[in-house]
């Protein structure tokens, strides 16, 4: 299975730089009638030579980039301009939008800025970092003497030797925080006021994971010239390496994937399951109730998907994989050969030329699947196992939050729209933006919205559906 890297490699639907559309008269039979409303609200000047920079909110309602005059930097949110620094780097938005944090250099010194006030002077800092509920936040600062701090609010914690990798995870409910430290020449991890450890080293692939109360956290552990998965301080069986790790939500079900004797297996509940001679990276992951397991496996040069112990179908490859809201349905992306399709429910569904990365979405009732393909230079959807009208380029799929309708983004003839059932709304832009990985967003069953660049400038559009 490809790894993260090159799966971005693949075919993609990057939209960020410009998603437009030849008109097609009517409607076709038997599809939904749809009526659109939008407005346009301008979020200011979007310049060509900004737009590298530029971070959009996970709401997809507010963008920020870094404006560069007479040898300073600024950071420009939504149009208005933030005071000037020598540097500004790592923009990062909170999870609701309603924050920005940068890092910003003044001389030799660097601080964190949030809402406009910066947060100390330090040597060096590291990236912001947003609890889920958008209230705290903090960084990785070194202090003078080289040694390393948490800085919570503003408020400096105890001193480190250093901070893994300057990594800082919050468990989901907001209320604890995860870090490894290097205390006395050994790692721990710190998680809230609980402090395991020591190890000779923690895992950077396998992360920091929390049940949604952060009561349980999970993480891997090097031991001597070994690996093994932590438990709230409890070491699990040693292996040669451990990979991926998955927690479900409410912290019983703990799975991931562990290297012996040069073959790879998946560690479920501490039961080994067949090894292989590969798992793929990423592929790991349990049903949103966490009652499902699913992976990627490779055995020779063929792949196949493990679904709760059972092995699909061998393919050439094996990409991106997703389980329906309510966890029954699993769909995932093969390689056959030159050709590409989707599996669902471990059945083969139309060949295409390539499906898009990252397209595949169920509707929130789990009875609809969609998703792009491409044939030669032709992109579609692909809604219910039927491919939908050809464009340019097409991304963005989602299903309105009633299962009722489908909504993308289309580009044909240099300019960008969006399309509900088929039927294509009557304003064109240069390009439409969204977070990174999101699809278009929906607020209520009948808006949703999106930033789209006219003229070098951006704006809030919000569209709505009858």
């Amino acid at each position: 299975m490809p790894s993260a890297t090159e799966r971005k490699r693949r075919w993609a639907l990057t939209l960020a730089c410009g998603l437009a559309c030849v008109l097609t008269a009517g409607a076709a039979a038997g599809q939904v009638c749809v009526n659109r409303r939008h407005t346009e609200t301008s979020l200011g000047p979007f310049p060509e030579a900004v737009r590298e920079s530029a971070r959009i909110s996970p709401d997809g309602r507010h963008i920020a980039y870094v404006l560069s005059q007479d040898g300073k930097q600024k950071v420009v949110l939504d149009g208005k301009e933030d005071k000037a620094f020598d540097r500004v780097a790592a923009l990062t938005f909170s999870p609701d939008g309603k924050r920005l944090a940068y890092a910003a250099q003044s001389g030799e010194g660097w601080s964190v800025v949030a809402d406009g006030r910066g947060q100390g002077l330090y040597p060096q800092v590291g990236r912001p970092v947003f609890s889920p509920d958008s209230r705290t936040l903090a960084h990785v600062a070194m202090l003078p003497d080289g040694k390393r701090v948490i800085v919570a609010d503003g408020k400096p914690g105890k001193r480190y030797e250093m901070i893994f990798e300057g990594r800082i995870v919050f468990s989901p409910d907001s209320q604890t925080m995860a870090f490894g430290a290097k205390i006395d020449g050994r790692w721990h991890l710190v998680a809230g006021d609980r402090r395991y450890g020591p190890y000779d080293f923690l895992g950077s692939a396998t992360g920091i994971h929390f049940s949604d109360d952060g009561s349980r956290v999970a993480f891997a552990a090097l031991e001597g010239k070994q690996w093994c998965a932590v438990v709230d301080g409890r070491k699990e069986k040693l292996y040669d390496n451990v990979g991926d790790m998955v927690l479900s939500s409410d912290g019983k079900r703990l799975a991931y994937v562990a290297q012996t004797g040069g073959k790879w297996l998946v560690v479920d509940g501490g039961k080994e399951q067949t090894p292989y001679e590969a798992i793929g990276q990423g592929s790991l992951m349990l049903s949103p109730d966490g009652a499902r397991l699913a992976y990627a496996a490779r055995s020779g040069q063929r792949w196949r998907v493990v679904v709760d112990g059972h092995q699909d179908q061998e393919y050439d490859g094996v990409a991106e994989m997703q389980f329906s809201p309510n966890g029954k349905r699993l769909a995932y992306t093969v390689k056959t050969g030159p050709a590409e399709m989707v599996v669902l429910d471990g059945r083969p569904q139309r060949i295409f030329d390539a499906v898009g990365g990252g397209s595949l979405v169920f509707s929130l009732n789990s009875q609809r699947l969609g998703y792009v393909a491409r044939n030669v230079y032709a992109r579609f959807a692909v809604i219910d196992g039927k491919r939908k009208r050809r464009y340019d380029m097409v991304g963005y799929l989602n299903f309105t939050l009633d299962s009722r309708l489908f909504v993308y983004v289309a580009v044909a003839e240099g300019k960008t729209f969006t399309v509900v059932d088929e039927q294509e709304a009557e304003a064109r832009y240069d390009a439409v933006w969204l977070p990174p990985g999101e699809k278009l967003i929906f607020d209520t069953r009948k808006r949703f919205h999106y930033l789209a660049v006219k003229r070098d400038e951006i704006y809030l559009v919000e569209e709505e559906t009858d």
